[in-house]
């Protein structure tokens, strides 16, 4: 269905008298369920397909952005260059004058504040040598990925498993327990995680 199908169907569906209620189909045996793969895996396809679809179709466009992109910098910069070569001398001249306002927009001539280049292992020695410390910023956090290997979990809380600390509840850990998770894998090559 296109996308023109797909509104023209929604929005006729807002002008037709409800549908008298079905009963909700069930699956009831394994032959139903094996339908039911099928269909998941057909539908799973016909979205690749329509990704792929899409995606050609955003690359075109993209790659036409690009191009119009490129011809209005190119067009900016060459006008820019143009203004500059004109108002310098101008701006040069009279120092104190730092716009020229146009019909059509203005030109400005700012100082800038310097830019530094920064080396920060040589610039944090000199702190340290010198005793700035206010200057230097440290940061503390937990290395999860090793505290985990020492843990376990005991109901709701985090206890240290083993060691001189062993059954020490973990302040600043929260369990949440989450369900089970339920996948439908087909047999048509997918990862089976869905649409």
């Amino acid at each position: 269905m296109t996308l023109g199908e797909y509104l023209l169907n929604a929005y006729e569906a807002g002008f037709q008298p409800e549908a008298e209620t079905k009963e909700r189909f069930q699956i009831t045996n394994d032959s139903q369920a094996n339908w039911a793969l099928r269909k998941i895996a057909d539908a799973r396809q016909k979205l690749d397909r329509d990704r792929a679809t899409a995606l050609a179709e955003i690359e075109l466009i993209e790659k036409w952005l690009a191009g119009r992109k490129a011809e209005a910098t190119a067009t900016e910069e060459r006008m820019t260059a143009l203004l500059h070569e004109y108002y310098a001398p101008q701006f040069q001249t009279d120092p104190k004058t730092k716009t020229y306002k146009l019909p059509s927009g203005k030109v400005q001539w700012r100082a800038q504040q310097p830019q530094f280049n920064r080396d920060d292992a040589t610039l944090l020695e000199f702190l340290k040598s010198r005793e700035m410390t206010d200057f230097i910023e440290t940061k503390e956090t937990p290395k999860w990925g090793e505290l985990k290997k020492q843990i376990q979990v005991v109901g709701e809380h985090v206890v240290i498993k083993d060691g001189k600390m062993e059954g020490e509840i973990i302040d600043g850990v929260e369990v949440v327990h989450r369900p089970p998770t339920f996948r439908v894998v087909t047999t048509e090559g997918d990862d089976g995680n869905g649409i």
